[in-house]
Order: structure tokens, then sequence, then C-alpha cells
């Protein structure tokens, strides 16, 4: 099969998107498929050489916000021409923001089988929600996705408006959001919430109802999506695992190490994390927690460290080549999370592959990877006395570490690649045929 991807996020930034589609596409590309991604370019040059996987970058721009999250706004003339060239059985849009959005008018535009993919819990950002609705991308979709003739599209005066934004870059997109989150300053908090929540699942129900078919990396976010008016299948599909890549614990005697993983962006409560280990410390002061990862929210974290007088125990690591944490894992006694936003949690999976205990809070996908009383244990989010019981309980039973260890290992064990690769090149195939 041939497959275009199109995705506003991948390497060399890291995430669980990012991760999922290098993930997938290495092994379809070792299948003998040939796949186009379409990409932003990033400032830092990276060799990626994969068989059978062609990436095509678009100039991009980052903003103040995420230095990291890069911007590209490719017209659609210039991705019809290349989706031509290509000529794609199946379209697969990973990111419903500028390139996801342009690349599902172009596919739709062509007639494509399109499958979309959902990553990410939009209510949850809807700074997103924002952006989208500032590069115009909602006309793009009222005017756009429902257009059949190329031509009304050039009529409508959207790749001009579209070029002036890129030429205009950062500065000018920032500065229109300065302008609608000081009106939204003007809401109560509640009135805020509401508004984001609905302006969420409508962008959600606009872009997700135009596929063929929506994946989503849990049962949790199916349900979500039906429940809220996404018409069209909705099928879920685990971003998979590589076990084979991740060192398994071979002895549960107590390391005095805990581990939290993964982008530290301020939606997912690290300092809740920070915060229930201050209180672990007093009851077992032997021990320690390192973060690993990097975001706008680390000066912060490691000002609270130092506010709560464990800095000496709280060790931020920075980021780790996925490689080396894969390794890693079987260093520690459990891993910890409070984020309330995970639409899977790929390090979660592969801490339960490492054989390590979870402890982590009853939101989103969490309890449906992390069985409470199997192989973690499960408290209320945002409760850091909680998370600091269930971590005490766990530290101090190395029987109980032992058990949970054994059965998350047996439960990732579905998650397995080629297992879910399999499944995602039985569903491409439907689509050709349907």
């Amino acid at each position: 099969m041939r497959i275009a991807l199109f995705t506003d996020t991948y390497l060399p930034e890291v995430n669980g998107a990012v991760t999922s589609i290098d993930a997938h596409t290495r092994v379809l590309g070792e299948r003998g498929h040939e796949m186009l991604i379409i990409c932003p370019k990033y400032r830092k040059p990276i060799l990626h050489v994969v068989p059978n996987v062609t990436i095509h970058r678009y100039r991009s721009f980052s903003l103040t916000s995420n230095r990291a999250t890069r911007l590209a706004l490719p017209s659609m003339a210039s991705v019809a021409a290349r989706l031509n060239r290509f000529d794609p059985d199946v379209v697969h849009i990973h990111t419903p923001l500028s390139i996801g959005v342009i690349g599902l008018a172009t596919a739709r535009m062509m007639r494509l089988p399109v499958v979309q993919t959902y990553h990410t819990f939009i209510p949850d950002f809807m700074q997103y929600v924002e952006l989208h609705r500032l590069l115009r991308l909602d006309d793009l979709q009222d005017r756009v996705l429902n257009s059949i003739v190329f031509e009304k599209m050039f009529e409508s005066g959207l790749f001009h408006g579209l070029a002036r934004l890129e030429q205009g870059g950062r500065k000018a997109v920032e500065e229109i959001g300065a302008v609608a989150r000081s009106a939204l300053g003007g809401l109560a908090v509640e009135e805020r919430e509401e508004l984001s929540a609905r302006l969420a699942w409508q962008f959600t129900r606009t872009i997700y109802n135009r596929s063929d078919l929506v994946l989503t990396p849990s049962r949790t976010l199916r349900r979500e999506l039906e429940s809220h008016g996404v018409t069209v299948p909705v099928e879920y599909l685990s971003n998979g695992l590589d076990i084979s890549l991740v060192t398994p614990k071979l002895s549960y005697a107590s390391t005095g190490r805990l581990l939290h993983a993964g982008r530290l962006g301020h939606e997912k409560n690290v300092d809740v994390v920070i915060r229930a280990f201050a209180r672990v410390s007093e009851r077992l002061p032997g021990h320690t927690l390192d973060i690993v990862g990097d975001g706008p929210a680390r000066p912060g974290l490691q000002r609270l460290a130092s506010s709560l007088g464990i800095a000496e125990r709280v060790h931020m690591r920075g980021f780790m080549d996925r490689a080396d944490l894969a390794r890693a894992y079987r260093e520690y006694d459990a891993f910890i999370t409070a984020s309330t936003i995970e639409t899977q949690g790929i390090v979660l999976l592969e801490a339960m592959a490492a054989g390590l205990p979870i402890v982590g809070v009853d939101a989103l996908a969490v309890p449906e990877i992390v069985h409470d009383g199997r192989s973690g244990v499960i408290v209320p989010p945002g409760d850091e006395g909680a998370l600091a019981d269930a971590l005490v309980r766990l530290l101090s039973d190395e029987v109980l570490r032992s058990g949970m260890g054994a059965a998350g290992r047996e439960d990732v064990i579905p998650h397995s690649l080629p297992v879910v690769v399999d499944r995602l090149e039985e569903i491409y195939r439907r689509l050709l045929v349907d």
C-alpha cells in the first residue's frame, strides 16, 4: 500500500504521537509499504532514514508559548501536487492543527480514503483551538472542506490569506493571540471553562466527522468522542509498544528511587507529583524522585522542589533518549503520574513492560491501562495525599511491588507493536475496499 501521513509534530520533537508514528511507519516500511510523511521543518536538522519512508517538511515557525512545537502553513496547492505525485491509497491524519487540517481538506477534495487518529484530548488543549481560529482555519473548514471543486478554493481567497499569515509569521499570530486572551480574561473562570469545552467539542466534531474512520489509542477516548457527537465509525487501536526494547526488572529489593517521565507541560500536573513526594519524604526520608523530560513547566517545578525543602532529593534529569529510558526503568521501585489528560500514555506501557508498579490518577485512559490493585494503584485526580499514601504502601512492601510488576508485564502483551501494526494494516485495507 501507499500511505500518506500528515502530522504537525514529528522528530526531533518527542511526544506520544511522534513515538507512535515513528514506530508504526518503521514496521510498515519493513513490510514493504510505501509512506510519505508530511510534517513541519525544525531548526535542528535530523537524519532520519527509514526504508520505504519519505519525509517532506514544510517551513515552520514556533510560538513563544511553546518553542518546541513548530507551526507550518503549507498551501493546499503544494499539498495537492505532492499527493498527486505520491498517489496514495489512503491518507492518515494524526493532528488537528494546520498541517492536519490542510491535509484533511486536500484529501477530501481528492476523494481519497481518510483515517484520523485522535491522539490528544482537545478540551484540555484549548490553546490550540484558539490558534486554529486565529489562523482562519475555521474558514478553511466551513468554506473549503465542503468544497469539491478545486477552483472554488482559490476564489474563496483562503490561499492568499494563509500565505499572508505565513509571511507575517510568529509576530502576527502572537499579537492576535494576545488580544484574544485579553478578551477571554473578562470572563469568570466557570464561563471560560464552559466556553472552552463547548468550542473544543465543536472543533472536534467539525474535524473528525470529515473522516471515513477515527482511531483512538484508548477505549475511554472512543466513548468520549461518540458521546460528544462524532458520528463516523470510531475504533480503538493502541499506540503499541516495542516490548523488546524495554529491560525488565530482575529484583524487587528496594532501590529507594521513584520515577516520573514525560513532557514537563503545565497540563501534566507534575507539581502534584512533587508535592506528593514531599509527603513521602517525611515518612521515608531515604527515597529520591527522578523526573525525566523537559518542557515549559521545568523552572517552576525546580522552584517548587526548593520551596518544599526537597531539592536535593528531586533530580531533574532532563531529556533522555527513549532507548536509554527503556533500559533505565528497572532501576526504580515505582512509576508515578498525576496527569489527567493521558489518551493512553506510552511511558506507562513502557514502565509496566519493565515490571514497574504504577501509581496514577483516575482520569481518562490511565485506569484503562493501569488496573487498580493489579498492576498499580489509582487515586483521585489532584489528591497529593492519596498519591503519597499509595507510594508509601508500595515502597514498604516488596511482595506487593513484585506482584504488581508481574501483572503489568502480562497486561502490556496485547499492546505489542507487531500485533498493533497487523491491525492497522487490516484497517487500511478495509478502507480501500469500502
